[in-house]
Parts: C-alpha cells; sequence; structure tokens
C-alpha cells in the first residue's frame, strides 16, 4: 500500500471518502468490490482517532434484549458473525460473565430467560465453517462459579451469574488497517495526512475537496462526484467549512483505561461500579453502572467512562481527574487489590454522539441509531453525504447502507454488496487452529508466542512480514521483530513513529514502549525514510507527547 498523492489529484473519483476509521475503512473496501473509483484520505493516520479507543469487543447485542430492540440485536448478531468469518486472525470468540442478583430484573430467573431467547435469536450465530469461531449456548452459574471468574469481585448480594460468548478483535487498529489495505487492493486509492480543507462547490453542486498535504504543506485538489464525510467527531468543522450553520453530531466523550495486569484470566466481565453526581439543583445522585471488564494480552481493559464534551475535535486529551474519577468507580466494586493510578499504562479517548445528559443522573445519553445524511435532501447541496456511526461492531453494515445510497445518487445500477461475504486481507484462513498449527511448524526458530501473536496481527500475510529478512527482536522487546517496522513502512504507509508503535505493531497500544524501544524502531524507520538525527529525536518526543495525551507520562 503506497500513499500516491499524483492519482489523488488527477482526474476525478466516483467517491471520495473523508475519514479512515473503521467507517470510512468499511466504505472504501466495499464502494471499490462494486466497481466504484474511490479515493480515502484522512488528516491523521489510518484509524487514530476515535476507532483507535475501542474495548475490542464485537458485540451480539445482549443489552438490547432489555429494550426489546430486536432490530438492532439482529444487526449486531449478524455483523458479529461477518466479522468472524472476514478477519478469522483478528476477531475471536470471548468469554463473557455478568453477576445476578436477587429475584427481578438482575436475578438468575429473568437472565436464563434473556440468554435463552439470546440464542434462540442468534440461532444462525455458527453458520461459520471454522468451528474456532463458534459460540456456544449461554447458562446461568452458580455463585461460587461466578465469583472464581471475577476474582476480587464484591461478592455482596450476588446468587449466581449469567455466561455467555461474544467475540473480542485481537488488535482493533490493524483491523482498520486491514479493511484499508482490501480497499486499495480493489482499486481504492488511500493517503494518511491529507487534510480536507473544505469542499470544492460550483453553485450547489459538490465536485470534491481542497485538501493539504501535511507532510509537506503542499495543497492538492481531489475531485469526486460524490463526497462522504465520515470525519467522526470532525464531521462538523468539515461541514462548517460550506459557510452555513449546520450541526450533525452534539459530542461526548468515551474513555476505557488499559490496566498493566491480568484480572480476570480469560473471562471478560460486567462489573456494577458506584458513581456520585452532583445534580444542578445541588443534591448528590448516587446510582450504579455496568462496567466492562475485558481481559486483552496480559492486560486488562476497563470501560467505558462516558462524559459530555464541549471543546474543539483537535483539543481532546486525558485528564488526571477523569482518569482518578473513573479508578473510584472501579474499586468501588472490588474488594481485592485496588487498581491504583500506576497500573493505569494507557488512558483511550475517543468521541461518541450523543442526544444528552439525563437531568437526575448526570448519564450521557448516547445516540442510539446511526444517520445518513443526504445534502440534496437536507440542505440542497447535491454530491454530499455525511454519516453519523454509533458504534464499531455494525460499521461494516452502516457503510454497506452508505455505498447503496451513493450508488443510487450516481445513478447506477443496483448491485450486491459483497463484503458481507469477503475476506480483509491476510484473512486468507479457512480454519484459524489449523493455519497457527502450520504457521509454528513452518518457523521453528521463532518462539512459538512470536509466531502466534504475528498470525493473530497479520494473518495469512505473516510470511510477507518475515519475507524483509530481519528476525532479530526490536529493541527493548521479546516479541515484536525488527521486521515488523520494516514492513509498517514499506508495505504499509507508517509515515511516523507513532503509526508503527501504536497501529503497524503492536509493541506500543497498551502504553508506552519504553525508550529502547522507541530508539530502536525510530533507528530503522531513519534508516528507511532517510529522517536525520534531528527527525528522529522530534519523532520521539511526539511519541511522548502521544502517551502524555492519553494519560501516561512515559518511560
Amino acid at each position: 500500500m503506497k500513499r500516491e498523492l499524483d492519482k489523488l489529484s488527477s482526474g476525478s473519483f466516483d467517491v471520495l471518502i473523508v475519514g479512515a476509521g473503521i467507517y470510512g475503512a468499511t466504505a472504501a473496501w466495499d464502494a471499490a468490490t462494486r466497481g466504484l473509483s474511490v479515493a480515502l484520505i484522512d488528516k491523521g493516520d489510518f484509524g487514530a482517532a476515535t476507532s483507535a479507543n475501542s474495548l475490542k469487543i464485537v458485540h451480539g447485542g445482549l443489552r438490547y434484549l432489555q429494550q426489546l430492540d430486536l432490530k438492532r440485536m439482529r444487526e449486531s448478531i449478524r455483523e458479529r458473525r461477518t466479522f468472524l468469518q472476514m478477519a478469522p486472525h483478528l476477531v475471536h470468540p470471548l468469554p463473557c460473565v455478568m453477576p445476578t442478583y436477587g429475584h427481578m430484573m438482575k436475578g438468575p430467573e429473568i437472565m436464563r430467560i434473556g440468554l435463552l431467547l439470546n440464542d434462540v435469536i442468534s440461532a444462525d450465530r455458527n453458520r461459520i465453517s471454522d468451528s474456532q469461531k463458534h459460540l456456544p449456548m449461554g447458562r446461568v452459574i452458580s455463585r461460587d462459579a461466578c465469583l472464581r471468574l471475577i476474582p476480587g469481585i464484591k461478592p455482596d448480594r450476588i446468587n449466581g451469574g449469567a455466561f455467555w460468548t461474544d467475540a473480542q478483535m485481537f488488535n482493533s487498529d490493524r483491523l482498520v488497517l486491514a479493511g484499508i489495505k482490501s480497499a486499495v487492493s480493489a482499486g481504492a486509492q488511500a493517503a494518511n495526512y491529507i487534510r480536507a480543507d473544505g469542499y470544492i462547490r460550483h453553485n450547489n453542486q459538490i465536485l470534491g475537496v481542497q485538501a493539504t498535504d501535511l507532510e509537506s504543506g503542499e495543497p492538492l485538489e481531489i475531485r469526486s462526484r460524490i463526497v462522504v464525510n465520515m470525519a467522526g467527531g470532525w464531521t462538523d468543522t468539515l461541514l462548517g467549512t460550506l459557510g452555513r450553520p449546520s450541526s450533525r453530531v452534539r459530542l461526548s466523550t468515551a474513555m476505557n483505561l488499559v490496566i498493566g495486569r491480568d484480572l480476570l484470566g480469560e473471562c471478560a466481565a460486567g462489573i456494577r461500579g458506584r458513581f456520585q453526581y452532583p445534580r444542578p439543583d445541588g443534591h448528590i445522585h448516587t446510582g450504579f453502572r455496568v462496567l466492562f471488564a475485558v481481559p486483552w494480552r496480559g492486560h486488562t481493559m476497563i470501560g467505558t467512562y462516558h462524559r459530555p464534551y464541549a471543546g474543539k475535535p483537535d483539543e481532546l486529551a486525558v485528564t488526571d481527574g477523569e482518569i482518578d474519577a473513573f479508578l473510584d468507580e472501579i474499586n468501588s466494586a472490588y474488594t481485592g487489590d485496588p487498581v491504583k493510578r500506576s497500573d493505569v499504562t494507557l488512558a483511550q479517548r475517543g468521541f461518541l454522539p450523543m442526544e444528552g445528559i439525563h437531568p437526575k443522573t448526570g448519564d450521557v445519553i448516547l445516540t442510539k441509531h446511526y444517520r445518513i445524511h443526504d445534502h440534496a435532501r437536507e440542505d440542497g447541496l447535491d454530491g454530499l453525504v455525511s454519516v453519523v456511526g454509533v458504534k464499531y461492531t455494525t460499521a461494516r453494515d452502516v457503510s454497506e447502507k452508505v455505498v447503496d445510497r451513493v450508488a443510487q445518487m450516481l445513478g447506477r445500477k443496483k448491485s450486491a454488496n459483497r463484503t458481507r461475504y469477503l475476506r480483509v486481507a491476510g484473512g486468507d484462513i479457512d480454519r484459524f487452529n489449523d493455519f497457527l498449527s502450520e504457521a509454528l511448524h513452518a518457523s521453528p526458530d521463532l518462539p512459538e508466542s512470536v509466531i502466534g501473536r504475528l498470525v493473530k496481527n497479520y494473518g495469512s500475510e505473516y510470511r510477507i512480514v518475515l519475507e524483509h529478512g530481519d528476525r532479530d527482536f526490536l529493541g527493548g522487546s521479546s516479541e515484536v521483530l525488527r521486521a515488523e517496522i520494516v514492513h509498517a513502512v514499506k508495505e504499509e504507509a507508517a509515515l511516523h513513529l507513532t503509526d508503527a508503535v501504536l497501529r503497524r505493531t503492536d509493541i506500543g497500544s497498551a502504553g508506552h514502549p519504553g525508550k529502547e524501544a522507541a530508539e530502536s524502531a525510530a533507528g530503522i524507520m531513519a534508516g528507511l525514510l532517510g529522517w536525520n538525527e534531528t527527525k528522529k529525536q522530534t519523532e520521539m518526543e511526539n511519541l511522548d507527547t502521544h502517551y502524555r495525551r492519553l494519560g501516561v507520562q512515559g518511560p
């Protein structure tokens, strides 16, 4: 995958997608597989904004049973199965447990009915040829079994547990990248660090965008018959360049903490955290909300902490006060060793659209349903579509609907979506366990843990990584190979140290990799990209700055 700006600025595309998170990635892939000429740009790196903030869960919508929202539940179930099939190396089953309390809505009797309904509604969940991707039926477990699965949780009033299986992404950053690589393989042009500054407009027709290559500072025009605004938290910022009041997204933030120790073993868990909210009338509301703790590569991810947001999107950062407040909620659920500030290796924060704030509890009321805005109908502007997405799991499905709309606007005959049945780059794997066994046998010179991690990150493309030849470990690491940094630069458009450390490899996805590893990666990139010593030091300083914005002080 190369960054070819001359192809972006020459000619005209059928569709230009602004925003290369999971929504932009899947939309570009879908459109390209249907034969449309596609351009995809992002002002930062691919998947570096909201899509980088994820609990890694691809969920089947079990919680929607409470609202009897069977439509959203079925969408989630179908898309969970699609993710398991289209990215077999990156998405795997995840056992989950939720304690039960009393004998009403949170009791084992109601939970047993809920799990049964979930199994009935998701009866087609295992229509996957690979048995490793099959999800067993849910069940209610005993109090003792629940407490064994969630060690350290406060046992007060717990009388059992609801146990079911969802799915988890091994690496959500590489899932976004795999979608973009798939789009490029299907003919799309994709470029990171291209900022859309405004629209090219003739009367009421949008003809593309005026943009800037942030690497060189050079302006460029990207012309397109349709522009799709998938800029997430920056949707309104881009719409604002039209010179008219336009608001499509009311922002809130979602924060997840990465804890540098394994609190759970192999099972994700819903836990009841206690919080307080000072209401406008002066009274203090005390309540409970469900937090989700997820085991992830020897760490634990816990989320999600929601807050309304009124600042500029580019100013988003994590504060110590927010981390401390969230830790108070987390520790209110535990009797064991409290989670301390020093345990937090990373605080991820991104945007979600919201409807408002609950006046009594202070809870953010999240937007439940995605929105596709056709500006020809809403504002009299032809050739512009804006998309407001609400969750990772259904991004591919929403993108399918967006491309349906785009094809209609272009006057194309309706064509079948293919991404529901295709596999992303690296997904050429029929049976994951067999593929992993073959990979272990083929590379006896490398530790099994390294091959396992390579296969889960790169899938069937892990061999391409090893073909770069440098099988030595990156300095300061006993897992990540120097060849992975080479691959990131040569094959995956990594332009900055943050790109390689945070999103192409997983050496820094759970926290700062340490000075030695950062220096080692920067040295490899300097040789490949022609950095001088000043540029190399700047890249390392920018990496430290990035982690500080995420609540990490660095090595």
